[in-house]
């Protein structure tokens, strides 16, 4: 009898936000598909998941979603596996801290490649495959897309252009696909997360400004994934996260030159 459970399939899942949504989708009826560089740990990750919820299957794919062929490859070994795919959950990334003036092209274009064009590779590679299951489903929206955006897709923050604006990039690609994926019957959601408590930060090239919100104080990767989980039942154009980020998306649309201001101020008075 084939098996029932729907498919996931999270890029970057070897840490932070990736790494616990195996876990939190394999507790919630899921088999699940975690894509990262790192194998090793991504075997890590399946194991103790499985063991956790004996009744999923994690299946762990290198993929690279820099690299044509590696994300090819991991398209393929799903359908290999599983034969379908229900959701795509984009969120593999990568951060630069520093002045844009002091930033080399080559920063900037690492963090589009992973956090823009990645996410267009692996959604074009998935899109396939969500299409079958959304045929075959009788939901308003039978398979979803997850985009892990970030407050600075929603207003930039010095010594973060490179960051920002990859981000920014991402929403509107996702604001595009949104509409025209409405009437096939896939949902596209993001998530705005404020500071979360993940490797992001020590793995960020730069130095982290010392004003900004440090990350001792954000929350936890299983609240983020908690959330992505529930955008696969019921999507959301956007969904922020943390007090901070809901009220600077606020005051971007309140008051965008007080709120200039106000960044400004705190990021001088941190240096």
């Amino acid at each position: 009898m084939a098996d029932s459970r729907p498919v996931v399939f999270v890029t970057g899942g070897s840490a932070g936000i990736g790494a616990a949504c195996i876990g939190t989708f394999a507790r919630a009826g899921w088999n699940v598909v975690a894509g990262a560089r790192r194998v090793e740990r991504l075997e890590s990750l399946a194991k103790e998941a499985c063991e956790e919820t004996p009744s999923a299957e994690v299946l762990p794919v290198e993929c690279d979603v820099t690299v044509d062929d590696s994300v090819e490859a991991a398209l393929e070994a799903i359908k290999a596996r599983f034969g379908r795919l229900d959701a795509l959950v984009n969120n593999a990334g990568v951060g630069t801290y520093g002045c844009v003036a002091d930033t080399s092209l080559d920063e900037f274009r690492a963090n589009m490649e992973t956090n823009y064009f990645g996410v267009f590779r692996c959604t074009q590679a998935a899109l396939p495959l969500l299409r079958e299951a959304a045929r075959a489903s009788k939901k308003r929206y039978g398979a979803s897309i997850v985009m892990i955006s970030s407050f600075c897709g929603r207003r930039s923050v010095p010594e973060f252009g490179a960051y920002g604006g990859s981000k920014y990039a991402l929403e509107g690609l996702s604001e595009a696909l949104r509409l025209e994926l409405r009437d096939e019957g896939i949902s596209v959601s993001v998530v705005n997360p404020g500071v979360v408590k993940t490797e992001f930060f020590g793995e960020a090239r730069g130095t982290r400004p010392a004003a900004y919100v440090p990350p001792e104080r954000g929350m936890t990767p299983d609240q983020v994934a908690k959330v992505i989980l529930k955008l696969t039942r019921r999507p959301r154009r956007n969904v922020y996260l943390t007090l901070e980020c809901k009220v600077g998306v606020f005051m971007q649309w309140l008051a965008p030159r007080l709120f200039d201001y106000l960044i400004w101020r705190t990021w001088r008075k941190g240096r």
